[in-house]
């Protein structure tokens, strides 16, 4: 295979996938980016460019099952995908008599469903290979069930069984499943909604690029 150092990072157009992206860079990974914003993800690849590292770009719609397995059939023409962050999500916030069928259907398509297609489609080259990692940006949302919250929550409560059930699965193939869940994150996430405290009280971004690369690179 033609490199078998590569990272697939999902949203990795900006924010917290954006951030992880350019910290494997910096590690000495090859990075895999991808999004559904080719504009954004071309201007990263150039400043990652310029500093020396290695990314490529392809964009794909992680909720498109055609879209994932196009991503997938490119990336073999990079090289074996050891590591996928599983990055790509996003919410809206209302009470849930408000809940609009669509901003539900988006995010559970998204946050959920996009990580089970990415992982399906990958996961198989990691159990011929015996090796692999797959990491996914959960949330705290993950664990308790916030107001106002009911679609993310739930997409996010998901995605937490998700990974527990893959993580006992995969064990035997020497694949390792990490799951992070970090509170409020000071990103863009933000900018559309009526938050009650202020940006400045979040974790920086940088963090939790420093817990995915400690999360792939650890034995």
């Amino acid at each position: 295979m033609k490199n078998s150092n590569l990272v697939l990072v999902t949203g990795a157009s900006s924010g917290i996938g954006e951030e992880i992206s350019r910290k494997l860079c910096e590690a000495g990974f090859d990075v895999i980016l991808t999004a559904r914003n080719k504009e954004k993800l071309v201007k990263l690849r150039h400043e990652l460019s310029n500093s020396g590292y290695v990314s490529h770009v392809i964009p794909c719609d992680v909720s498109s099952e055609s879209d994932v397995k196009k991503l997938f059939s490119e990336t073999k023409e990079i090289g074996f995908v050891e590591s996928i962050v599983n990055n790509a999500g996003f919410g809206k916030f209302s009470s849930i008599d408000k809940v609009a069928t669509k901003d539900w259907d988006d995010q559970i398509n998204t946050n959920l469903r996009g990580s089970f297609l990415i992982t399906r489609e990958f996961v198989r080259d990691m159990i011929q290979e015996k090796r692999g990692r797959i990491v996914f940006i959960n949330s705290v949302a993950g664990k308790y069930g916030y107001p106002y919250s009911a679609a993310y929550v739930s997409s996010k409560f998901g995605l937490r069984g998700f990974s527990e059930s893959i993580r006992g699965e995969l064990r035997e193939h020497n694949i390792k499943v990490i799951s992070i869940h970090p509170g409020a994150i000071n990103t863009n996430f933000w900018d559309n909604v009526d938050a009650d405290f202020p940006k400045s009280e979040m974790l920086d971004p940088k963090c939790i690029a420093d817990f995915t690369l400690q999360a792939i690179t650890s034995p």
